[in-house]
């Protein structure tokens, strides 16, 4: 007779080890894990925002929060030349944006509002507040997407794999930085993966010949995809491949066909009229940035009150090298996951489900078309706003995931240790950039070069209330000093046109340069680059007689940064 404390004992094993309390375990494992992970990377790897479009984005998204409207203190030479040939006169008061597009600002104008009274930097704030609310809206809306992700991948395959896929997806490295970037990637993978959930549910109602269903479905993944680029207009390169699956399976094709077209263009098109209405084109500016790397860069082409019109039929041979470029590095674009990469393979394997073979292809469609967009406009980095690849990395993720199962069950080896080590494999190999990336990250709270926030507060209060500053970093000077910043002109005749006119209400009194433009080469990009007029002033050898700011000094961050201003506003005064 086995003594009732044994029998317990034994009982609470049973049920660790087949039973519900195992499931239990595991998936408490599995959320205290992703716990720490979104712990780790917001409160010890995290050094504030580091990107010029998360800045951009997030200071418009405090105007919002501010109720004043979609304006922006990041003023472009070009947007003062696209407002000009609009209407012959600049907006009275506050510069609307027509950079941006909106539902990234809006989501950051929701997170920023509740931390209102905090929004003032303080000299002790090296990670300032409003970094930290924003990338931990990133990260919640990644945790969101791999939410969804589940519940697609268990109707894919089952639930094993779903739990797995999700697994891989947060030991990804390169997602966990996008969701700390403050880019609008994140808020796009979460409107993404419950797009293509609603799809696979379209695709269920189609093949049961449910089609009033099967269209409301459609029309409703319309909506998501509509969003997704007034999230990041390059999705619109998305939809099309969505469109082109949608004409090519779903039945009846014109009534769907037409149906997804018209819901996505009346979901677009309110913020296309605006656009139009208030500066004559309904793209706004950002479509000039095709003209990065055909007309030296982004900020070449933004600094410049005339235009180079001719540059744009350089476009169509920035198109192959830009796929060339995206295809050479498009296992950085994935994160170096091993499973992300697997999924190109899974192309020459037939699954069972007839729905998860069919929703690949389109999956395959949105990514090719994406892949064109991106030719256009080219990501510099694998964290990029123009970076799209990386929204395509979970479902990528969960079909290359299941390919690698089904190669090992071919070989028919009846090993359990031999399976699970092969799985291991999997996960340590698709985890190695995350472990680098976490042992190896800087010393430090501050994201410099070029960033440091405290300080880039502390110059920007050197100006008085209505005075306009000049910087080659004026994203970073809007965000935390909260001011009107002018994007360091082309020229140095532009810049003197800005100034003594007053085209943006009153002259320019302050110049900031920062390793933006001093941390280059010095031939390449300084001396004959997008630098040239202003080589002098980084360097600190300009004759300053001729020059509206006679002033200057250098600041103390490693002696790479220097002002330059119509007075010394620097210097203590009893």
């Amino acid at each position: 007779m086995i003594p009732e404390e044994d029998r317990k004992v034994q009982e609470f094993v049973h049920q660790i080890e087949v039973g519900g309390l195992k499931h239990v375990i595991l998936r408490t494992l599995f959320i205290a894990t992703v716990a720490g992970l979104a712990a780790l990377y917001l409160f010890v790897n995290f050094r504030g925002l580091d990107s010029e479009t998360a800045m951009d984005q997030a200071q418009i998204g405090r105007q919002i929060a501010a109720r004043a409207g979609f304006t922006t203190f990041y003023l472009r030479p070009l947007a003062v030349w696209q407002f000009l040939n609009h209407r012959e006169t600049l907006p009275q008061g506050l510069m609307p944006d027509i950079y941006n597009f909106p539902l990234n600002p809006l989501l950051n104008a929701v997170v920023l509002r509740p931390i209102k009274r905090w929004w003032p930097m303080q000299p002790t704030d090296t990670v300032y507040i409003g970094d930290m609310a924003i990338a931990a809206a990133g990260i919640a809306l990644f945790i969101a997407s791999v939410f969804i992700l589940f519940f697609l991948v268990r109707a894919l395959f089952d639930a094993r794999i779903a739990w797995m896929s999700c697994g891989l997806v947060f030991l990804t490295d390169l997602l966990w930085r996008f969701s700390t970037s403050g880019l609008p990637q994140m808020l796009v993978l979460f409107l993404f993966t419950a797009a293509l959930w609603i799809l696979h549910r379209a695709m269920e109602a189609r093949e049961e010949d449910r089609t009033g269903r099967m269209l409301l479905l459609l029309a409703a993944a319309a909506v998501l995809f509509g969003l997704m680029t007034l999230a990041q207009p390059l999705c619109s390169w998305i939809f099309l491949g969505f469109l082109v699956f949608v004409f090519s399976w779903f039945q009846p094709r014109a009534v769907s066909g037409l149906l997804v077209f018209f819901v996505f263009a009346a979901v677009v098109s309110p913020w296309l009229v605006r656009n139009y209405l208030v500066c004559g084109n309904p793209l706004g500016l950002a479509i000039f940035s095709i003209l990065d790397g055909t007309a030296g860069s982004e900020h070449a082409v933004m600094s410049t009150m005339q235009p180079d019109m001719a540059a744009f039929g350089s476009v169509r041979g920035k198109l192959r090298g830009g796929l060339l470029d995206q295809f050479q590095n498009l296992f950085s674009f994935l994160g170096y996951n091993l499973a992300g990469a697997a999924f190109f393979f899974s192309l020459l394997h037939i699954f069972r489900r007839h729905l998860t073979n069919l929703l690949r292809w389109g999956v395959v469609l949105m990514w090719v078309f994406a892949a064109l967009g991106m030719a256009a406009f080219t990501p510099q980095k694998d964290v990029s706003h123009n970076q799209l690849h990386i929204i395509f990395l979970p479902i990528f993720i969960a079909y290359g995931l299941a390919f690698l199962i089904v190669l090992w069950n071919r070989m028919d080896l009846r090993f359990a240790p031999a399976r699970n080590a092969f799985l291991a494999v999997i996960f340590f190999v698709s985890a190695l950039p995350m472990a680098v990336n976490l042992l190896t990250a800087a010393p430090g709270r501050v994201a410099w070069p070029p960033y440091v926030a405290p300080f880039i507060h502390e110059v920007s209060t050197w100006m008085e209330p209505g005075e306009l500053l000049c910087s080659d970093m004026p994203w970073a000077i809007a965000w935390y000093g909260g001011r009107p910043s002018l994007l360091l002109p082309a020229t140095i005749e532009q810049f003197i046109d800005i100034h003594d006119y007053k085209i943006l209400g009153g002259p320019v009194n302050g110049l900031y340069l920062t390793p933006v433009s001093g941390n280059r080469p010095f031939l390449s990009q300084i001396a004959k680059g997008d630098y040239a007029a202003w080589a002098t002033f980084i360097m600190r050898t300009a004759d300053l007689n001729r020059f509206p700011l006679q002033y200057f000094t250098p600041l103390p961050i490693d002696n790479e940064c220097v002002f330059y201003s119509n007075r010394d506003r620097w210097t203590p005064r009893d």
